[in-house]
């Protein structure tokens, strides 16, 4: 969909909804699927931060009986309270996301674009195809958002600020395609997934995610390599997988073509494969404060990123559903579609992250660890996750005090201390 001057006259160019549905993405995260989606009421949109509990798995320890303590908490930080007679269990934790981030540009229709010339030849009228672009437009900035912050977070947690092997190694598989090592890029991919299925994300330690994950591949290069490997066997994992990604060779059925909408391409390894389009990487390096000419060299190296596997417990996201309302234009004869839809993202761990990168400069562990250094100093500062420490829960039946910081940090909770008015 495009407009161009004709005469003098603005003239709608429409291009058909099959065409440009073929061209963006909605949301690839699904609910329960690598990402946990709280939908906020219009209500919480009016304030800056909504609050979202999260399990946290309880490993306690058999003690001896008779023994005087089973861990100095226990039995010294969680006494019963005196009002109720209950003991506090350490069942959730509270996280803060900022829900500032707003789409809400309002887009203006002259009455003949309303109507268009050939409007009696689509299938929705130019306000309807305006109302789905702008939304496919929506989804391509929360999913670059939403990796932005995966990403920022992978680097940061993942690697100190002197990168080691055992770090890269801990985080990253990689590899160079060989003709002769046909299966390199599935081995590689699985190892990736072994590792998230170790639990090593220090928020979740102990942790052991079965299921609930989805594997995101950034280049076209690497879905050519797996399907290519799988395509040699005629295996119920192969035929799956290529029915999944394309039209289903038995049936010729077509209802498993490719979601180019969703980013659907398949399944491996237990997971569902999604393509990530240009459009929604460079929507990433926007987020993450990258500029195509000044960082070149770091976006040079995330470019050879093939595949991130994430977790569902490592990334929430606060989401208003789009909406829009439609009001009549005060200057012209048309309308003005005003959308509003508020986001915020919090990616709790980014030791649970694992990514696959492939390229020459991750053929070997040296050259993986210079690049990495590279990508975590060029990201560093450029992109700030909001409230990025989990919040101190409140002690209770006792005063504390807590202090929080104009950056979103905050100060562990003093006992024994009220709250004291810092006003003059």
């Amino acid at each position: 969909m495009s407009l161009f001057n004709l005469s003098n006259q603005q003239v709608a160019r429409l291009v058909s909804k099959t065409v440009y549905k073929n061209l963006y993405q909605d949301i690839i995260h699904k609910d329960g699927f690598g990402i946990t989606d709280k939908f906020i009421t219009p209500e919480q949109t009016n304030a800056a931060i909504i609050d979202i509990y999260v399990p946290m798995p309880i490993n306690n320890r058999f003690r001896m009986r008779g023994a005087a303590s089973n861990g100095a908490w226990a039995n010294t930080e969680n006494l019963p309270d005196q009002t109720t007679g209950q003991r506090k269990h350490v069942l959730s934790k509270r996280f803060s996301i900022d829900i500032l981030k707003r789409y809400d540009n309002n887009i203006a229709i002259s009455e003949d674009e309303v109507e268009g010339t050939n409007a009696s030849n689509l299938d929705e009228g130019f306000e309807q195809i305006c109302k789905n672009q702008i939304e496919q437009d929506i989804a391509i900035n929360i999913n670059g958002y939403t990796f932005a912050s995966q990403l920022y977070s992978f680097f940061m947690d993942s690697f100190s600020d002197t990168v080691t092997a055992a770090e890269v190694k801990k985080a990253i598989e990689f590899y160079t395609y060989d003709a002769t090592k046909r299966t390199d890029a599935i081995r590689a991919f699985k190892l990736s997934n072994a590792k998230v299925s170790k639990g090593d994300s220090t928020l979740y330690a102990g942790y052991y995610p079965a299921d609930k994950r989805q594997a995101f591949l950034f280049n076209t290069t690497y879905l050519v390599d797996l399907t290519d490997t799988v395509a040699l066997t005629a295996s119920d994992l192969a035929t799956k997988m290529l029915a999944g990604g394309g039209m289903n060779a038995f049936t010729g059925d077509k209802k498993t073509v490719a979601d180019f909408e969703s980013g659907y391409v398949g399944w491996l390894d237990g997971m569902p494969l999604y393509e990530v389009s240009q459009q929604v990487k460079d929507a990433t390096y926007y987020y993450l404060g990258l500029d195509m000419a000044s960082d070149a060299t770091v976006i040079g190296y995330l470019e050879q990123l093939s595949c991130l596997i994430a977790p569902s417990n490592a990334t929430l996201r606060g989401l208003k559903p789009t909406s829009f309302k439609t009001v009549d234009d005060p200057d012209t004869q048309g309308v003005i579609i005003q959308p509003k839809v508020n986001m915020g993202v919090r990616c709790l761990s980014g030791n649970s992250l694992k990514a696959v990168f492939s390229g020459d400069d991750f053929a070997d562990i040296t050259k993986a660890i210079t690049a990495v250094q590279a990508i975590k100093a060029g990201l560093k500062g450029k992109f700030t996750l909001p409230n990025l420490n989990y919040d101190y829960d409140n002690d209770i039946a006792s005063d504390n005090f807590l202090q929080a910081m104009a950056d979103g940090t905050q100060t562990p909770p003093q006992k024994g201390v009220g709250i004291a008015s810092t006003e003059a």
